[in-house]
């Protein structure tokens, strides 16, 4: 059984190489979500199914490419650990670049996700898929 910390750590790495599958299997038979869709353009929350985790990044990797990760900081406070950081992705469709700055929260209970929050700047991924413009 993962802690908190290789949960967090294994959870960025298959982030990191677009691994939705891999995802999926850190989390709970159901999760508590809270995330924008892929385009940036809503929020879906509630109860997620490992099938729907996994469906929710397979949308978000054939969206975007992810050219870069970077995390800035984790606190990690017993089962809770939150993470800040900024990514850099190239949307598919147009190769238009597009940065964002995030923060996740995770809860993990024996090993697995239970809890998964994501606050992200869902304007420039809208804006970088078209769904939004400025100006």
């Amino acid at each position: 059984m993962f802690s908190t910390v290789e949960v967090v750590q294994v959870f960025l790495a298959r982030l990191a190489a677009q691994d939705a599958p891999g995802i999926a299997r850190l989390c709970a038979p159901t999760v508590e979500w809270e995330a924008p869709d892929p385009a940036g353009a809503r929020w879906t929350h509630g109860a997620r199914t490992r099938r729907e985790v996994e469906s929710q990044f397979l949308t978000l990797f054939a969206t975007f490419d992810l050219d870069q990760l970077s995390v800035r900081q984790v606190v990690v406070d017993g089962g809770d650990a939150a993470v800040i950081g900024s990514s850099r992705w190239r949307v598919r469709a147009t190769s238009e670049p597009v940065e964002t700055r995030f923060s996740a929260v995770l809860s993990v209970h024996l090993g697995e996700i239970e809890q998964y929050w994501q606050l992200t700047d869902t304007l420039a991924a809208a804006v970088g898929t078209g769904v939004a413009r400025i100006g």
